[in-house]
């Protein structure tokens, strides 16, 4: 079974019912669906999903994200522990907070991020999914 991390935008999109920044990723999200992945949310993705649904900017809620993190297994929350943080300040070429931590996430577990970040996508620290 495969593992991923999701960033904030990729995971709203396929909630929403849009097409996931790529075929690829959507695909990995639908196979996530029938049980044949795990995707980690990062604690700062939930953070930004309770956000934007607070300014009315997105649809989904955290309330949303909670009922899906409760009923399946393939989709789990990772909390930020100081080791994540620490991983994250390792990581040199993403300079938006958010965005690093997502990144550090992933380093730290050293599995890839779905995203089409282009900061993301450039980092020398992480593997990326487009």
């Amino acid at each position: 079974m495969n593992k991923y991390v999701t960033d904030t935008q990729a995971i709203i999109k396929f909630m929403n019912g849009e097409k996931v920044i790529s075929s690829k990723i959507n695909t990995i999200f639908q196979d996530t669906d029938k049980g044949k992945n795990i995707i980690i949310i990062p604690s700062i993705v939930l953070f930004e999903i309770a956000y934007l649904h607070e300014k009315s900017r997105i649809p989904i809620s955290i309330n949303d994200m909670e009922t899906i993190i409760k009923t399946s297994v393939n989709y789990m929350e990772e909390k930020l522990s100081i080791e994540i943080i620490k991983t994250s300040f390792e990581i040199t070429d993403i300079p938006e907070l958010h965005d690093r931590m997502i990144a550090g996430t992933a380093r730290y577990f050293d599995i890839p991020v779905l995203t089409n970040d282009p900061f993301i996508l450039k980092s020398k620290f992480v593997k990326t999914i487009i």
